[in-house]
């Protein structure tokens, strides 16, 4: 009897000295206390005037009524994470993901011994991770990516056996990757990826038979890919873009006869790329960009008949591309951009029906017959949007099929190479272009003005080729232009109007053509010019004021070697430009004062005009100046002494002015060439081997002549004065 009365006690005491499910509400509460920010109202039925296992993201188990999941993701919740909620001791889900939960984990979590999923990534999480963590011994999947969290990976976590996802990826973590992960068997995905870890590959990892997904990238890890990843036959994905990975692609990998992604780029790999890797005919994905690769392509390839993205730009891969490519037919990206290239871009391409992209810049291929086939060719692939052929040997003229390319196209590079002709009009039918660069070729003829009903393009380059006629006016349609480049071509007739009526222009160069007239005061409306160049041309009058009032020019205002004329009086306006190059025009007036609350400016160039009047002090304001041209104007009076306090000054040219008087010594005039103040006859400085100054001379022959001279005045005046007296 006493036996049973002594059990029934320890178990009444066992029980109510547990959580209960009124422990569940109170920590609920706490949890929701602790909240300073819940934008949406998500918790709005969480009070204790509701169940607590009808509140939202709160699901209870059916016999005990106990908190068994809490699922609140994606609701902008901002605060710490309430340490109660250690307090749900029948919790087995608990998932915060995607919120704004800032502070450090608690450590209180440990005590959840039955939990199973743990999700806090995509929050504002710091600190280290809690070792408390390695007591959760149910837990199977733990995500704590894309957080602000420290230090190394504690090794309490080698516990949990159960363990099948570990999401670290995107935080600071550091320190080296433990060995101890290679203990947890039932691992299937393992991302570290985007934090601080160094050191080599451990080979502990090797052990890792089910894991699939070994994302490792963007860390420091150092030493050569280890020839013992091909023990993982489960693999499926592996990424280990950018580290300091060097040596070969070793052989092995072609073992992972699973794989279906394999990102080794931007990296310090060497040799060539191993056969043994076509042996993954599962392969979608091949990354092997930015290394040192060397060789050919192997005609293999063909084998990787699933392969939707080729990355292998970047390396010194050299030969003919292989006409086998063309196998893959289910390619949608291409980039061999950035190696050493030859011969022919195959034909065959255009049998790749699915390919979105095509990168072959920067190589030295050719066309065969001059006759740039291979755009025809490529008409067929009508999912493109992306082609760029720059920065090669290809010549010939532009087919008038180039308007048949796909009607998806948003990006055609063409430039850097031999083409020549005219630009076909049937250009106009690639309607979504938004960007397109036809620089530094051969082509002659006008622009097309149906470039100007390209609604989406953002960016048009023209410039370095032998375009002639007027820029045309329907230009001013392309509202979404954003740079306008057409110089270095023989354009002629003036500026149109129009061009003000692009409300996104960011950078103008006209530069070196032979553009005539005035500059349109229209330009003034376009207030997101950050840069400007109409240098080299022949324009010709005063300058707009409105041309001179556009405050967000930031870079460059160019309109030098022209015919203009008149005063720079409204420059004042562009607070915030960084150089300004107004050399051979035909200015006149003083220097504006205004030109000092340029703050940003570091490049002056007021040359070969005819400014006259003093140099503004005020200039010695502008704390970021490092090079001021003032010379061949008729500038008069001193070199302001200001100036030689300038710290960022570093060169200087004031010459052929009529400036007079004492060259400053300090500052850039420290290191100052003859040749900056050659041609001002007034300007005296033994420092700087020209004559003396004036105050020089007087004290050296003070003691030799004036005060003689002086003394025998003053004798010659007494000697009248003892006259006078006398002789009265």
């Amino acid at each position: 009897m006493k036996t049973a009365l002594v059990c029934f006690l320890l178990l009444f005491f066992s029980a109510t000295s547990q959580p209960s499910s009124h422990s569940d509400e109170e920590a609920l509460m706490s949890f929701k206390s602790s909240l300073s920010l819940d934008p949406h109202n998500s918790l709005f039925d969480w009070s204790p005037h509701h169940s607590f296992c009808n509140l939202t993201g709160v699901i209870c188990s059916s016999h005990h009524q106990r908190v068994v999941s809490l699922n609140l993701t994606g609701m902008s919740l901002l605060g710490p994470i309430s340490p109660f909620i250690g307090n749900l001791s029948f919790l087995r889900v608990l998932d915060l993901r995607t919120n704004s939960f800032q502070g450090q984990i608690p450590p209180q979590l440990g005590r959840l011994y039955r939990l199973t999923i743990l999700g806090m990534g995509r929050n504002e999480l710091e600190g280290s991770i809690p070792s408390t963590l390695g007591d959760c011994s149910s837990l199977q999947n733990l995500s704590l990516a894309y957080n602000n969290l420290m230090g190394s990976i504690p090794s309490q976590l080698g516990l949990l056996l159960n363990l099948k996802t570990l999401f670290l990826g995107k935080n600071q973590l550091s320190g080296a990757i433990p060995s101890f992960l290679g203990n947890m068997s039932s691992l299937i995905d393992l991302e570290l990826g985007k934090n601080k870890f160094h050191g080599g590959i451990p080979v502990e990892l090797g052990m890792l038979s089910q894991l699939s997904v070994l994302y490792l990238q963007d860390n420091n890890l150092t030493g050569t890919i280890p020839s013992f990843l091909g023990n993982m036959s489960s693999l499926t994905d592996l990424d280990l873009f950018q580290n300091k990975l060097h040596g070969n692609i070793p052989i092995e990998l072609g073992m992972l006869t699973q794989l279906k992604i394999i990102n080794l780029g931007f990296n310090k790999l060497i040799g060539e790329i191993p056969i043994a890797l076509f042996n993954c005919t599962l392969l979608q994905n091949l990354a092997l960009s930015n290394n040192q690769l060397t060789g050919h392509i192997s005609s293999e390839f063909a084998k990787l008949s699933k392969l939707q993205q080729l990355l292998l730009w970047g390396n010194q891969l050299s030969g003919k591309i292989p006409i086998s490519l063309s196998n893959c037919t289910q390619l949608q990206k291409l980039e061999l951009a950035m190696n050493q290239f030859s011969g022919n871009v195959p034909l065959e391409f255009g049998n790749l029906h699915q390919l979105r992209e095509l990168h072959l810049a920067s190589n030295h291929l050719v066309s065969g017959r001059k006759d740039l086939s291979i755009l025809m060719a490529l008409t067929n692939c009508s999912s493109m949007n992306t082609l760029d052929l720059s920065l090669n040997n290809l010549a010939g003229v532009l087919p008038s099929s180039l308007g048949q390319l796909s009607s998806q196209l948003s990006l055609l590079k063409l430039f850097s190479n031999n083409i020549e002709g005219n630009i076909p009009s049937s250009i106009s039918n690639l309607t979504m272009l938004a960007y397109l660069d036809l620089s530094y070729n051969l082509f002659n003829g006008t622009i097309p003005s149906s470039l100007g009903q390209f609604s989406h393009l953002e960016r048009l380059y023209l410039q370095g080729n032998n375009l002639h006629g007027s820029i045309p006016k329907l230009l001013g349609q392309a509202k979404s232009l954003g740079k306008l480049e057409l110089s270095e071509n023989m354009l002629s007739s003036i500026i149109p109007n129009s061009l003000g009526d692009l409300p996104q222009l960011r950078r103008l160069y006209l530069h070196h053509n032979q553009l005539s007239g005035r500059i349109p005061s229209s330009l003034g409306g376009c207030q997101t010019l950050e840069l400007i160049d109409l240098s080299h041309n022949k324009l010709r009058g005063n300058i707009p004021p409105e041309f001179l009032s556009l405050k967000n020019l930031q870079f460059y205002f160019n309109i030098s070697s022209n015919l203009l004329q008149g005063s720079l009086l409204e420059m004042s306006k562009m607070a915030m430009v960084q150089a300004i190059d107004v050399y051979v025009n035909n200015f006149s007036g003083e220097i504006p004062i205004a030109l000092s609350s340029c703050t940003n400016l570091q490049y002056l160039n007021l040359s070969w005009n005819s400014f006259n009047g003093t140099i503004p002090t005020a200039l010695a304001n502008l704390k970021n100046l490092v090079d001021i041209d003032l010379s061949s104007n008729n500038l008069s009076g001193v070199i302001p002494m200001a100036f030689q306090e300038m710290k960022t000054l570093q060169h200087i040219n004031l010459s052929s002015n009529r400036l007079i008087r004492e060259v400053p010594k300090g500052g850039a005039f420290a290191t100052l060439n003859q040749s900056a103040i050659v041609g001002n006859l007034g300007l005296c400085g033994t420092w700087i081997k020209l004559s003396p100054c004036s105050k020089d001379k007087f004290s050296s022959i003070t003691k030799k002549a004036i005060i003689p001279i002086v003394v025998g005045i003053t004798i010659f005046i007494m000697s009248l004065l003892l006259f006078a007296i006398s002789y009265r």
